[in-house]
């Protein structure tokens, strides 16, 4: 059912970019990893982001390039990936860094981006370190470009499986801190939306 499901940090994550950013026109690239039903795919491209947005089949052909076929005119484009994040942690452990060989999964990874999201993709302790390395991949520094910003919406269920991800990603080098919730209720009250603290409870927003 995970690709099936409309999860609360995908939608938290989604309000608090449309708060933040405005509409532009060509504004740049967006990769999307763990997308589902694709809601944040939806979301950048309403903001003007060619997006990638991505998952594993059957989920990408059963529902995320579905929806994504249906995005409104006007919008930025939305391409349905698949892409297996087992693939960069293999290059990482064979030491690959050129082109030589590559899976398109990699060739998706290491494609230029503005700002790479991901959101409900931390919840099984045995996929961790292939998100952090899908991450690291898509976030690396490429000549003549910024590095892109990482967005990561999570909800606490197991707050051990939680901070033991984020844990690993910092002893990886990643530099994050949290958005503050304050600025999420802001968010979802510029959305009009009128959810109760307990609707939303454990949603965060890390950056």
């Amino acid at each position: 059912t995970t690709g099936t499901t409309l999860w609360l940090g995908a939608q938290v994550l989604s309000a608090y970019l449309a708060s933040a950013i405005e509409f532009k026109p060509n504004r740049g690239r967006a990769l999307e990893l763990g997308a589902g039903v694709g809601y944040l795919a939806l979301t950048l491209a309403s903001l003007g982001y060619d997006v990638v947005t991505s998952d594993i089949e059957p989920v990408v052909s059963r529902v995320l390039a579905p929806n994504a076929a249906a995005a409104p005119r006007g919008c930025g484009a939305i391409d349905a990936r698949e892409i297996d994040w087992f693939d960069a942690v293999r290059a990482a452990q064979a030491g690959e860094a050129g082109t030589e060989g590559r899976t398109e999964s990699l060739a998706l990874l290491d494609a230029q981006y503005d700002i790479v999201v991901t959101t409900d993709t931390i919840y099984a302790p045995e996929m961790t370190p292939a998100l952090w390395a899908a991450l690291e991949r898509a976030a690396a520094p490429k000549p003549g470009r910024r590095t892109p910003t990482v967005y990561i919406g999570l909800e606490r269920r197991d707050p051990r499986v939680v901070d033991a991800a984020l844990e690993m990603g910092r002893q990886r080098g990643c530099t994050m801190r949290r958005v503050a919730h304050a600025r999420l209720v802001k968010a979802l009250e510029k959305a009009g939306w009128q959810w109760a603290d307990e609707d939303w409870e454990g949603i965060e927003v890390w950056k």
